[in-house]
């Protein structure tokens, strides 16, 4: 096979797909962008790789549709370094360069006419979105990656330093300068607004150097009781979360490391009761993925849009295996029903699989 297409990723009303096509050639390889018609299957080539290099590991791109119409965003490894671009989805045209740096983290506001950008050190906010438009932006050493906007656009979640603390903040999308503390947090954090706008999951790390999350919670905007998940020594570590579509339910991946595996954990939104659906290796797919689970989550989707299933791929964990006999070798994709009164379904071996958005 001197070709293949890798990480396919839906357009908002389910009509198109985007991938990575890569084309092995006897002097290396050829890497380009290809949307596709999810009815026919035709193809047009939006964006051919002057340098074959990655973005990271196993990703020769990350590619993000806009939430509404037919803009596409990708990350590309240019010879002037990590590049976003966006797409007009108009057939011919090229795509221009919104900003080059790394590391580079962003995300459309729900109307797709601004972008959150997290380009080192700087926080951006970019509407209209062009590569030498007006913006604002300031400075934060928080160590985090994904920007999170609300909802309704109006607001911006992020992580700054002041004299003595760490903490999580909300600002105006209009005004970046007068930033609202919501909560205290640890070295590392990661957070996403619930679908809703009401609160803010959150999970964080008291311990710079670990890579995981030790504490999971709920923040509500209001000034409300936190609603803790998981926290504490005794608890499972937590490396990646996801909102469900309506914002009822929580799930998100923690780790046992006594069987040095992962376990998909659901929760509804008011932190009631936990279910443990699933323990799984990922695919390496699925493992970048988890990696940067707070970026990923905008693109790629693992719940169903009815909020009643999570997809996964990979193998199956030594509980799963305990509990459901023998299984396929290799990564395989399965269906998880979120309130565990079914068991995984095997939907056939592959390395990543996502729902579209309708």
């Amino acid at each position: 096979m001197n070709e293949y297409y890798t990480w396919p990723t839906w357009s908002a009303d389910g009509t198109k797909l985007a991938v990575s096509k890569v084309t092995l050639e006897t002097d290396g390889s050829d890497i380009s962008v290809e949307v596709m018609d999810s009815m026919t299957g035709r193809s047009e080539t939006i964006y051919e790789n002057g340098l074959a290099g990655l973005v990271a590991e196993g990703a020769p791109h990350y590619i993000y549709w806009a939430p509404t119409g037919d803009q596409l965003s990708f990350l590309a490894s240019t010879p002037e370094g990590l590049s976003l671009f966006v797409w007009d989805g108009v057939t011919g045209n090229s795509p221009g360069v919104i900003d080059r740096g790394a590391p580079l983290y962003y995300q459309w506001s729900n109307d797709a006419q601004a972008m959150a950008i997290h380009l080192g050190p700087e926080i951006i906010w970019a509407k209209p979105l062009m590569k030498d438009g007006p913006r604002e932006s300031f400075r934060s050493p928080g160590n985090f990656r994904a920007l999170a906007i609300s909802p309704d656009g109006a607001s911006l979640a992020y992580v700054d330093e002041g004299d003595s603390e760490i903490a999580l903040y909300i600002s105006a999308t209009n005004n970046l300068n007068q930033g609202k503390k919501l909560i205290e947090v640890g070295p590392n954090a990661a957070f996403m607004w619930s679908p809703d706008g009401t609160q803010l999951a959150v999970a964080d790390q008291s311990n710079p150097r670990a890579p995981l999350f030790d504490r999971l919670m709920l923040v509500p905007l209001d000034g409300g009781l936190v609603t803790t998940l998981t926290s504490g020594a005794g608890s499972s570590e937590v490396w990646a979360f996801f909102w469900s579509p309506a914002g009822d339910k929580l799930a998100w991946v923690s780790v046992n490391a006594q069987e040095q595996e992962l376990e998909w954990v659901v929760s509804p939104s008011d932190g009631s009761d936990n279910k443990r659906l699933f323990s799984f290796q990922p695919s390496s797919e699925v493992f970048i993925m988890l990696s940067f689970f707070d970026q990923y989550a905008y693109s790629h989707s693992p719940w169903s849009p009815d909020g009643k299933w999570l997809v996964v791929a990979g193998t199956k964990g030594k509980v799963a295996l305990r509990n459901n006999g023998r299984t396929p070798t290799g990564d395989r994709v399965y269906v998880l029903d979120v309130e565990g009164d079914e068991g995984p379904c095997d939907l056939g071996a592959g390395v990543l699989a996502v729902w579209s958005w309708n």
